[in-house]
This record gives C-alpha cells, sequence and structure tokens, in this order.
C-alpha cells in the first residue's frame, strides 16, 4: 500500500496545530509555573510592556512596545534573575516575529536591539536559546515555553510553508522551513514528516524511515496529533512493504515482519477507522503472508470472523480476499458471505465467493450466487464460465452415482451457461471503484467480440447435392461462410449506484468511441450518488 495521500495538507497542520497551541495555552493558565510572578527591575518594565503589546490595537503599537520590553531586556542588570529575562526577551521575540514585516529574519533593529541593528536576527535559533535556559532551570514551565515557541502565527506560518515548498517540489526549501519548525518546537512531528518525505522524494528510503519513524513516535505523545502518526506509520510500512514485494530469502522476510509491527500500530490508534484501518489491516494481513507465517495472518482476521457485524464491509471483504490466498478457503468463504450480509451486490464478493464454493466443492451454491453475479456484471465472460463449471461438476458427480436423467440436466445447465457467456457481443472488465459521501467514480476497458459471440453460433448446413443415376450421391461439400463485415460500433452501458440496502442512489449512462471486433476502450463514469457501495450496469445497445 502506497502513501495514503500523496501531498499533505497545509490547512490540516493549521488546525491540528492551532487545537495543540490552545491546549498548551490553557496548560500555561494552570498555577504550577510562576515565572515572571514576583520579577523586578528591568523585568518587571519588560513584562508590562510585553501585556500592553499583546492589547494593543494596531501592529504599530504592539512593535513599539515589544522593541521597548526587547531594549529593556538587551542587556542583563546586576540582580536580574537570567531565567525570568530570558523568559520574558522570548515571549516579546515570539510576538514580534509574528508582525507583518517581522518573520524569522528581520534586522535587529526592527525587534527594538539596540546593539548592531543592522544585523540580522536567526529567530528560531534565539528563541531556542532563551527557552531552553527557561527549560533546563525550571521544567515545570515548559507547557509556558511550548506555547511561545510553537503557539503564534510565525510557527503555523513555518511549518505551512515546509508543507506547501514539499508539495511544490521545491525539496530543498521544504527541509529548510522543516529544520526551523524542529528548532522552534522539537517536539512536534511536522518538522521530521517533511524531512523524511524529501528524502523519500530524493530516494534516500533509509533516511525517509528514520524521520518518519521520528515523526511517529513524537506524535504518539499527543493525541491532537493522531492523524500525522497514522500517515507517518503508513509510510514507513509502505516502504517495508515495496522491500518484501521484490526482496527475496531473508531480506524479504525481515521487510515483511517490519511492515507488519507497524502495520499493527497503525491499526491500534485509538480512533483509526476508513481507509487507514481497512487498508492497514490488509497490509498487515498482507505483510504476514509474505513472511510466510499464514498463522499470524489468519489471527489477524479472526476477530471479523468472531463477530463480522462489528466491521466495515470493506474490512471483512479484504480479510476475505487475503484468506483465500493463504488457502484458508473455510475463512474466506464465512467473510465473503458476511461481506454479502452488509453489501449484498458487491461484485468482488459475488465472484471471489463462487471461486470459493468451487474450490470447496460446494458446487450446488454457485448457481445461486452466479444469478446474482450476472445481474449486476453481466459482461464478464467468466462469471458465466464459473456456474459453467460447476453444473458440469455436479454433472459429472451424478453420472458417476448413475442418476442419468439428472446429469442430462445439468449438462443441459452447464451447456446453458456456457454459450451466455460465449455469446457475448462485448466483454467489459473494471479497475476503478471510487466512492465517497458524494459521487462514485467506476472505470474500466469495454471489448469488442461479436466475432467470437458470431463463432458460437450454429451455422445453416449446406443443402445435399441431388445423386446422380447409377453412382452414389456426392457428400456435400462444407459451405464457407463468408467473411463477416463488422462496422464499427459504440458500446453504450447504463450504471446504477447502489446503497447497502441495494435501493438505486443514482444512475450515468456512459458510451465508448466506436469499436471493432478485437479492440477495446477505456471507461469511466462519475454517478453523483451520496452512500454508495455497489453498482450494476445493463447495455443499452
Amino acid at each position: 500500500m502506497a502513501v495514503f495521500g500523496k501531498k499533505f495538507l497545509a490547512a490540516a497542520a493549521c488546525v491540528a496545530l492551532s487545537a495543540s497551541a490552545g491546549a498548551q495555552a490553557a496548560a500555561a493558565a494552570k498555577p504550577a509555573c510562576d515565572i515572571g510572578e514576583s520579577s523586578t527591575g528591568n523585568a518587571a518594565r519588560a513584562t508590562l510592556s510585553v501585556n500592553l503589546a499583546r492589547e494593543g490595537a494596531s501592529s504599530a503599537v504592539r512593535l513599539s512596545n515589544l522593541k521597548n520590553a526587547v531594549k529593556l531586556l538587551e542587556h542583563v542588570d546586576k540582580g536580574d534573575n537570567p531565567v525570568t529575562d530570558a523568559y520574558v526577551l522570548g515571549m516579546a521575540i515570539s510576538l514580534a516575529a509574528s508582525e507583518p514585516g517581522i518573520g524569522l529574519a528581520p534586522k535587529r533593529g526592527a525587534v527594538g536591539f539596540v546593539t548592531n541593528p543592522e544585523g540580522t536576527l536567526d529567530v528560531p535559533f534565539t528563541l531556542d536559546s532563551l527557552f531552553k535556559i527557561v527549560e533546563v532551570a525550571r521544567p515545570i514551565c515548559t507547557d509556558y515555553t511550548t506555547y511561545w515557541r510553537a503557539g503564534q502565527k510565525f510557527y503555523l506560518d513555518v511549518v505551512n510553508g515546509a508543507i506547501g515548498a514539499l508539495n511544490a517540489e521545491k525539496l530543498d526549501s521544504a527541509e529548510a522551513y522543516a529544520r526551523q519548525a524542529n528548532l522552534l518546537y522539537a517536539s512536534s512531528p511536522y518538522g521530521d514528516m517533511v524531512i523524511g518525505s524529501v528524502a523519500s522524494k530524493k530516494n534516500d528510503i533509509p533516511r525517509a524511515i528514520d524521520y518518519w519513524s521520528r515523526a511517529a513516535e513524537l506524535a504518539g505523545k499527543d493525541t491532537s496529533y493522531r492523524d500525522v502518526r497514522r500517515q507517518m506509520l503508513a509510510n514507513v510500512g509502505s516502504q517495508y512493504m515495496t522491500t518484501a514485494n521484490t526482496g527475496s530469502g531473508a531480506e524479504k522476510v525481515e521487510a515483511a515482519r517490519k511492515a507488519a509491527a507497524i502495520y499493527e500500530q497503525l491499526i491500534a490508534v485509538p480512533g483509526t477507522k476508513g481507509s487507514y484501518l481497512t487498508g492497514g489491516r490488509q497490509q498487515l494481513q498482507t505483510a504476514y503472508m509474505l513472511a510466510g507465517d499464514t498463522a499470524s495472518a489468519a489471527k489477524t482476521w479472526a476477530p471479523l470472523l468472531a463477530d463480522p457485524s462489528a466491521y466495515d464491509y470493506g474490512d471483512l471483504l479484504n480479510s476475505a480476499v487475503n484468506a483465500a490466498r493463504a488457502n484458508r478457503s473455510a475463512d474466506a468463504g464465512k467473510l465473503f458471505e458476511a461481506t454479502l450480509a452488509q453489501n449484498p451486490n458487491n461484485r468482488d464478493a459475488l465472484f471471489n465467493v463462487a471461486v470459493t464454493y468451487l474450490t470447496m466443492e460446494q458446487n450446488e451454491k454457485v448457481g445461486p450466487i452466479v444469478t446474482r453475479l450476472v445481474a449486476v456484471d453481466p459482461g464478464n465472460p467468466e462469471n458465466y464460465n464459473l456456474a459453467a463449471r460447476a453444473y458440469l461438476a455436479m454433472a459429472k458427480a451424478a453420472e458417476k452415482a448413475k442418476k442419468s436423467p439428472v446429469a442430462t440436466a445439468y449438462n443441459d445447465t452447464t451447456l446453458t451457461w456456457y454459450n451466455m457467456g460465449n455469446k457475448l457481443p462485448a466483454e467489459v472488465y473494471f479497475n476503478e471503484f471510487t466512492p465517497n459521501d458524494k459521487q462514485v467514480t467506476i472505470a474500466g476497458t469495454v471489448g469488442d467480440r461479436r466475432d467470437k459471440a458470431d463463432a458460437n453460433t450454429d451455422a445453416t448446413p449446406a443443402p445435399a447435392a441431388k445423386p446422380v443415376k447409377g453412382k452414389p450421391a456426392p457428400k456435400a461439400a462444407p459451405v464457407k461462410p463468408e467473411a463477416k463485415v463488422y462496422p464499427p460500433r459504440p458500446v453504450t452501458m447504463n450504471f446504477v449506484a447502489l446503497d447497502k440496502a441495494g435501493q438505486v442512489v443514482g444512475t450515468e449512462t456512459v458510451t465508448t468511441e466506436p469499436l471493432t471486433p478485437g479492440k477495446q476502450a477505456r471507461f469511466s463514469v462519475t454517478i453523483k450518488a451520496p452512500n454508495a457501495v455497489a453498482y450494476r450496469y445493463t447495455f443499452v445497445n
């Protein structure tokens, strides 16, 4: 499974971080840290200026007060508390960095420094240095310093700058922003997330795994970062799966086991649902099977067998497919049946449960399932062949039991299903079914097989020649049918989107380009249909 989202969303970062900063601000209100409450001298006067700045109605007023605070604390007076001075100076610079035109690399004089006013101030480095003084001396005040490190607009700008540069493929800029973010607030996963993604885009996979793993670990320490943790674990797992799928021997097994460990963590993140849950479990099962550990794979779908109603039909379907791949046919059959209990028109579940019944020689169950299958997917010849195979097997069993009438009936039914598939004028195969809460996209290919359909239709025999007196009548020469010309013809299909109850939630028609026998055309249709979980289609022409 690849990364669940190819691009990171800046807006999501802002929301998550703002929520975190709000929590930190609330923590800062607790009477756990009294830094600055008993400050005197310049620190007290600077604190007053910072408070006035926070209440300022304009940027000019705010900056004027912040500059005054910086000027007061630029030089430590005898008797001042260096920890308090560092904290108040950090507050002033943090607030100034969010003002228009200041940013993270202003001239020193722009924020109030008198010494070397034309020099450049490295804001991330300066804030980190100042707040480390506080955090080392007063660890209990870390919530306060975190707010001033990461709770201001400039930090969000840095994070979103890193994400924006990454999405725009400006990799060096993205990493530079990310390193600033890490310097400002090392406990956030965003910086490591971006650096890992930069490494991945540069094909430095070990470095990518290292940084993504660090980001996942950091995200695991704060509930507001759960989405980031899921995405980082998915990224790491995907890289290990790539190695497992392409490697061999011990390398393959080791990578598969590492992937399994990662996906175990992913699906265990509280609140995990949707594609992270179903995709994560599917990859977990696949990883175990790549490692040759089908017993562990079976344990992952055991809870679904025990209580299928507690799981989404997509989760059940994925587990059923993997159970079939692991040759656990009994498990696969039950899971496919559970899928159909929730989504009775699912094409994949109908097809695969029919195959599973054939594997388990439960041939009597195949016909009814295939009848349901061709009702939703009438254009796949292989669907009809499933039923033909089942009835042929039942005919052979009846012949062996010397039940000739029954065997004859089964043979007739076999031929009926076989002919239905062979005489299809068009065949359809699907490669996409993407539903969301507003619409569903269905895509695949259509092939013209009119020549094959006609070839399976009985030809009219040639009339017998009249006998010549005294000579036996000659055998009639076979009549070669004239080569049939098939004019190009488009294929039109009407698609119906269905909900879990089988109710119609939307329809759309698609027409391919004109086709001749042996040619195929791709198609894609999007239906405005909320809550669609399945579909059916019919040929219009």
